[in-house]
């Protein structure tokens, strides 16, 4: 949950908030916690302690309250609610150079399969996420950060107006390739860049949009054996970013 009076968000579970704690602990402007967390955060407690930032040990009630959920784990921090960064076309250069993987997300709208992406691209190596800031795409949610068991503390997260833009941007700078049920080739098929690439996620039910699918240089997909007919996104997400992954061949 936000509270957008004080521009805090709650980041809950007990793999997001320690990786909170140890990638960005002067955001975290309040920590509240049940007795049996009190040992695995003495550090941070002591940290907060010496900025002047209160600290609690609460109820699970009163977890569940600040975070919006009962999946709390025992840990809520109230950090900063700071947005993704804006691509630009410098950005979009440096990662070219770098040979940089780079996942986007075309009006994903579900902030569960936001997290869970993110925890599957950071598993495996990729450099950053990108989401759409004006096409109803997810956002970075108290759910996402939950979902994403502190993925989103390790990849970077930007924005651009939207994955269609962003894809537009990559034109002559990134190889883009699109996740596609109908793309000709199959994912272990399609032509893979040896280097930097974009890979771009469609929507939960109508996949990628005209515009993001006619500015991919690849479409590909995953063939199945059974008689379902696709996958969700984050679980296709995790077969595109494994098969696609940095050094893989």
């Amino acid at each position: 949950m936000k509270n957008t009076q004080r521009r805090e968000l709650a980041i809950c579970g007990l793999e997001s908030v320690k990786a909170l704690a140890a990638v960005r602990p002067d955001a975290i402007k309040r920590f509240f916690y049940v007795e049996e967390r009190a040992r695995e955060f003495g550090q941070l407690c002591s940290r907060l302690a010496g900025l002047r930032r209160p600290y609690r040990l609460v109820g699970p009630d009163e977890l569940e309250k600040l975070s919006g959920t009962a999946h709390h784990q025992g840990v809520v921090a109230m950090a900063d609610d700071i947005p993704p960064r804006w691509v630009d076309d410098a950005l979009v250069e440096a990662w070219a150079r770098s040979g940089a993987r780079i996942v986007a997300l075309d009006r994903v709208g579900d902030d569960h399969n936001l997290g869970s992406i993110a925890r599957s691209a950071a598993f495996f190596g990729w450099a950053a996420l990108v989401v759409g800031r004006d096409d109803g795409a997810a956002g970075l949610s108290t759910s996402a950060y939950r979902v994403a068991r502190g993925a989103l503390e390790r990849i970077p997260v930007f924005s651009d107006e939207s994955a269609a833009r962003f894809a537009a941007r990559c034109r002559g700078r990134l190889p883009t390739i699109g996740a596609d049920h109908r793309g000709p080739a199959t994912v272990r098929d399609a032509r893979r860049p040896a280097g930097a690439a974009a890979l771009f996620l469609g929507n939960e039910e109508t996949g990628l949009s005209a515009a993001t699918r006619s500015s991919c240089d690849t479409l590909a997909r995953i063939d199945g054996a059974g008689s379902v007919e696709s996958l969700n996104v984050s679980q296709a997400a995790a077969v595109f970013l494994y098969e696609l992954a940095p050094g893989r061949r």
